[in-house]
């Protein structure tokens, strides 16, 4: 089943147990909207605004067992200045050809620690 929707206004609206894989949608305001137990897998971003958002709680489910782990994400051409990360997990994490001016990792110059591995 395939619906469109154009110029609507559903604001204030709730999705309770709905299936929208493969779903498109361009030129949506979801601000102030609330995500709970989403499956974002594959999906791409583009062109968005998220000043503001909070990713919490974010990977596999915790009743996942073994040592499955999530995949990896990837942020290409984005704005993070004055983000902040708190208690993430950044194994394997790779920074390419990223500004870093004034980054810290728990409180130490990423600038400076670059400058002195460097010596």
């Amino acid at each position: 089943m395939s619906e469109q929707f154009e110029n609507a206004n559903i604001s204030g609206s709730q999705f309770l147990n709905v299936n929208l894989s493969k779903s498109k949608f361009d030129d949506v305001n979801l601000s102030q909207s609330t995500f709970h137990n989403i499956n974002f897998s594959d999906v791409s971003f583009t062109a968005a605004q998220l000043g503001g958002t909070k990713f919490q709680h974010i990977g596999l489910p915790p009743e996942t067992k073994g040592d499955r782990k999530q995949r990896g994400l990837v942020f290409d051409q984005c704005d993070l200045n004055d983000s902040k990360f708190f208690n993430c997990n950044l194994q394997n994490v790779k920074l390419e050809n990223c500004q870093i001016d004034g980054m810290t990792i728990n409180g130490y110059s990423v600038e400076q620690l670059i400058k002195n591995y460097k010596k």
